[in-house]
């Protein structure tokens, strides 16, 4: 066992000769102000001191305070008035501060724009303070919060980077982290399952299964592409519909995903394939350099194949 040293359990007051200020007055205000703020004489906080606090004969009074609760005092003479003329001394920012929770609670914003109100022992976003909350929204993007009234801040990822969609989920706890003047997300990245219905491009008949499956954790993705194909009636073999939450930013490839299981002319391709991704959609190149189907026969899949990807 590791002991440590006793708090001061009783409080206990001098004059300027050092000796018990008996009958002494303790002022004690809101911190910063000179609005009077009340304590109490035991640990229940319900019966308050009067204000001043009259101390006993030896200079003592018992006294109570909440935790995170910033006060000012103001130590006087018995003899001086109310409020004090001439007090033996005046320290402000008198705060007990005790990490009550982690936990934030639910937030009561918007989309993306996310707001928490709780009782908490800071009074300033200060690097390193770490809140875990429940999000009333998925996020859709870029995101921000406020909390306890502080300011809007961003929420952003640990390198920095705009929030993604849905790295924030609904109802499922979120940590984050203040760090160099945002909040860091720092919940571990959330797996998220679904599918979405494709449309085929560079076909006379299109193929037949239009449902494609994909699992997002964080920034990674994978699309499970069906076994299925159709008849070509072009050099392009495109898939649209892409959710945007999946789609990389517009316009911006990634170069090329390898893929391996795809079928042109009733033929498995070579040395398998690659895609970039289009707006909305994937477009496949057939030899990893160029969009070079055979635009006749039957191009698609010859069996169900993963392709992953990083947005």
């Amino acid at each position: 066992m590791t002991a440590v040293l006793s708090p001061v359990v009783k409080q206990f007051f001098l004059d300027n000769n050092g000796r018990p200020l008996v009958g002494g007055k303790l002022f004690t205000y809101i911190a910063g102000t000179t609005t009077k703020q009340p304590t109490y004489v035991d640990s229940v906080g319900v019966t308050q001191n009067s204000n001043p606090v009259i101390l006993d004969y030896r200079g003592e009074a018992n006294l109570w305070i909440p935790p995170n609760v910033g006060y000012k005092f103001v130590l006087a003479p018995s003899t001086d008035t109310d409020p004090p003329t001439h007090p033996i001394w005046t320290i402000d920012q008198v705060v007990n501060s005790q990490l009550i929770t982690l936990y934030g609670g639910v937030d009561t914003g918007s989309v993306n724009a996310y707001v928490l109100n709780f009782s908490a022992n800071f009074a300033a976003y200060t690097d390193g303070i770490i809140i875990v909350w429940i999000p009333a929204n998925t996020n859709t993007g870029a995101s921000t919060i406020n909390v306890n009234g502080l300011g809007i801040v961003n929420i952003v990822n640990p390198d920095g980077s705009a929030l993604l969609p849905n790295e924030i989920i609904a109802n499922q706890p979120a940590q984050i982290l203040f760090k160099s003047g945002a909040f860091q997300l720092i919940t571990p990245a959330v797996t998220v399952y679904g599918q979405f219905t494709a449309a085929w491009g560079g076909f006379s008949v299109p193929p037949g299964t239009t449902t494609i499956k994909y699992r997002k954790n964080g920034s990674l993705v994978t699309l499970l592409m069906p076994q299925t194909f159709g008849t070509s009636n072009s050099i392009l073999f495109t898939l649209s519909g892409l959710p945007a939450f999946l789609t990389p930013t517009v316009n911006s490839p990634l170069g090329l995903v390898p893929i391996v299981g795809l079928l042109d002319n009733g033929a498995t391709v070579a040395g398998g394939a690659a895609i970039a991704l289009i707006t909305g959609g994937i477009q496949f190149w057939k030899d990893g350099t160029q969009p070079n189907w055979t635009a006749a026969g039957n191009k698609g899949f010859n069996s169900a194949c993963l392709m992953t990807y990083t947005l």
